[in-house]
């Protein structure tokens, strides 16, 4: 009952900072303190309101983006952990979850977990370089008003993240015959010649 109280309130708050935003578009520092904007004009929303799991600052060498300076981490036991997030129904989104380790515990044993979709599985998080940003993305239809994305099942280490974004579509961009029982995940990124690797 408390956790489900809890998924409640960061809810709410997920919502009421999400529409200082653009509709729909949402960068979630976890760990973070304090909300800001950063150098490309993305604003960040920290997950200080929650009261579950703990945070940790890392340092990496070469990364300065402030969003990798914390992570939130949570216990290896066999509860969910999960940020609920608001969406409007019938519309497509873009889930980006980030991992960067940087030995936030000290103990130099890289983790291995499970990240789902409320119920269902997403992808297994298998860190192999402490140094490493590893990204999962999803594109869904959303079905509901409200999706959990959910860390679990650690076998080696202990379930974190390092940031959380989601991002609306509109019109038919992405439209795929079987949305309404499949998300897509993406397996690569190429840029093709852009003028920039800056993230979108």
């Amino acid at each position: 009952m408390a956790t489900l109280l809890h998924l409640l309130i960061f809810h709410l708050f997920l919502y009421s900072a999400s529409r200082a935003q653009m509709p729909g578009f949402l960068s979630l520092d976890c760990g973070g303190t304090d909300n800001y904007t950063d150098e490309i004009g993305l604003e960040w929303t920290a997950d200080n309101q929650i009261t579950f799991g703990q945070t940790a600052s890392i340092s990496v060498p070469g990364e300065k983006r402030r969003q990798y300076m914390k992570v939130r981490y949570f216990p290896a036991d066999s509860k969910k952990y999960c940020y609920m997030l608001s969406m409007k129904v019938r519309t497509r989104y873009l889930i980006r979850a980030t991992f960067l380790y940087g030995n936030f515990d000290r103990s130099n044993v890289y983790p291995k977990f499970d990240i789902s979709l409320g119920a269902t599985y997403w992808s297994t998080i298998v860190i192999s370089d402490a140094n490493t940003i590893e990204v999962q993305e999803v594109v869904m239809l959303a079905s509901s008003p409200t999706v959990s994305v959910c860390l679990s099942n650690a076998t080696t280490g202990q379930p974190f993240i390092s940031t959380l974004e989601l991002r609306q579509f509109n019109g038919s961009l992405y439209y795929t015959t079987y949305e309404n029982q499949f998300f897509l995940s993406l397996a690569a990124r190429i840029n093709f010649g852009a003028g920039s690797s800056d993230p979108v």
